[in-house]
């Protein structure tokens, strides 16, 4: 019995072993320098890294050897080792990059939900942006709106998809025809989704400048001095509050507000490109 038992701790400790020399060839890119596994042929380093999925790896190598597995293009391989991972969003995002690479936007985009990634959901939407496909882009921020609604944790995260609907909106005005209802209304749709970011961050000059911007967009003159206000208020020192309230100035008509706001933004940011452009504008 003894012996068996000897039998049986020689083999888990030459497949610990083994795992163990996975691990350090599929992470020698973080060896300290002199490592022995400096020496190691590339031939032979990727032949490791295409161990058998089966074997009892730990979770955290068996994802590094997936990601690798998809970056070499393997897919079939990553699918292997990825679908004995437990259920993560390390996981899901994996299963998103294995979607993209199978061409099933719609699966990867699930996937991407699934696991609360927005990085990858906003590189989706920013291709679906360069295909031209704007229902898509927008289809896709609304859902992951709506899942980050139910998370009353996510604020900051809520905050900064309002603020991505926004821009898209407000882009997808651009594409429309100026005086029809359709881009009146998608200009609507973006300052009541910079509206819903600046509730959530109300402290964000980002946001905020965003806001005012469409506020004046929609000519909503007053709504965007008291945004360009606020956004001043987080930021004295930013010049962008004060080309805001330049802009909205010459809307008015109040071009002697208008300079007086420039050469405050020109005190602290001459080279600033809006501050150039407000020049510009006004003639000075």
């Amino acid at each position: 019995m003894r012996i068996v038992w000897v039998g049986v701790a020689l083999l888990v400790a030459g497949v610990l072993g083994a795992v163990q020399v996975v691990a350090t060839v599929v992470l020698r890119g973080d060896a300290q320098r002199g490592a022995w596994v400096g020496i190691v042929p590339e031939p032979l380093a990727l032949r490791v890294e295409r161990v058998d999925p089966a074997l009892p790896l730990p979770p955290a190598l068996r994802l590094v050897l997936a990601r690798r597995a998809l970056e070499r293009g393997d897919t079939s391989a990553a699918e292997a080792y990825a679908e004995r991972l437990p259920v993560s969003a390390d996981r899901g995002a994996l299963e998103g990059r294995l979607a993209e690479a199978r061409g099933d936007g719609v699966a990867a985009a699930r996937a991407y939900l699934a696991a609360d990634d927005l990085d990858d959901i906003e590189r989706l939407v920013d291709g679906y942006v360069r295909e031209k496909r704007y229902d898509a882009a927008l289809a896709l921020q609304h859902e992951a709106i709506t899942q980050l609604e139910a998370d009353r944790t996510q604020t900051d995260e809520l905050a900064r998809a309002f603020y991505e609907l926004g821009v898209l909106d407000e882009a997808h005005s651009y594409r429309l025809w100026i005086v029809s209802q359709r881009r009146r209304d998608a200009e609507l749709q973006a300052a009541a989704a910079y509206a819903r970011a600046v509730a959530l961050a109300p402290l964000s000059e980002r946001y905020l400048i965003a806001y005012g911007n469409q506020l004046l967009n929609v000519n909503r003159i007053g709504d965007a001095e008291r945004a360009f206000r606020r956004a001043r208020d987080v930021d004295p020192a930013s010049a962008i509050p004060l080309v805001g309230l330049g802009e909205a100035a010459i809307r008015r008509s109040d071009r002697a507000s208008a300079r007086a706001y420039l050469e405050r933004a020109r005190a602290i940011d001459p080279r600033q490109p809006a501050v150039v452009r407000l020049a510009h504008e006004l003639g000075v």
